[in-house]
């Protein structure tokens, strides 16, 4: 029974590390769709278009990013 105990605490360890990961990742579009409609006037929708989604889900992106910097407040995303 250690063994199943200890493969557990791993597969649970790994998941917390991926998904943390991905809020990273997901941060970091969020971020450069901001930067995108700042620095080179490109809109929601524009963005939404060229990628494929829409627009809300731009904005989903650009809000994950606000999140992940309000909890990580000094931390960068490179």
């Amino acid at each position: 029974m250690t063994e199943v105990l200890e493969a557990r605490r791993e597969f649970d360890d790994t998941r917390d590390e991926a998904s943390a990961m991905v809020a990273r990742k997901r941060a970091k579009l969020g971020l450069a769709m901001i930067q995108a409609r700042e620095r080179a006037g490109e809109s929601q929708t524009t963005i939404a278009a060229k990628m494929g989604i829409g627009p809300q889900q731009v904005r989903a992106y650009e809000s994950a990013y606000r999140a992940w910097a309000e909890k990580h407040p000094g931390e960068t995303l490179d």
